[in-house]
């Protein structure tokens, strides 16, 4: 998607997978993996999108295992209520924010989630109405 429409977003992009599944089976091995491909990556701006079960254990474990280059880094972990490519998806939008936010906002590791940019630590994603609510 952010390809499809790199020119419109006036967007330099490349991609590389780490993991494909779904975040409740994201496990240390995938964390670390992401850690390892996050400090080899020379781009300042990373965007992750990640499923939204287990967003903010991962934004937290990359707060903790990322070193001081890394952590210099804007990072920014997005998901969205409804997959993309589903009928009635907020993920483009929630992509676009994301990118915003890679744009001006600051270092470190985030979540992009319901319009909104969480420290991984101050998030939760509610039982009950999927949303993600301040901890």
């Amino acid at each position: 998607w952010l390809q499809e429409h790199a020119s419109r977003l006036q967007l330099e992009c490349d991609s590389q997978l780490i993991v494909m599944k779904d975040s409740r089976a994201i496990d240390i091995d995938d964390r670390r993996r992401l850690a390892a491909a996050i400090e080899a990556q020379p781009a300042q701006h990373i965007l992750i999108p990640h499923g939204t079960y287990t967003m903010p254990e991962t934004g937290l474990y990359l707060r903790a295992h990322l070193g001081a280059d890394a952590l210099g880094k804007n990072i920014i972990l997005v998901g969205s209520l409804v997959p993309l490519g589903e009928p009635g998806s907020d993920a483009p939008a929630a992509l676009e924010f994301a990118v915003e936010n890679l744009r001006a906002g600051p270092a470190g590791v985030w979540i992009a989630m319901g319009e909104r940019l969480w420290h991984p630590g101050a998030v939760v994603k509610d039982a009950v109405s999927g949303r993600y609510i301040a901890r």
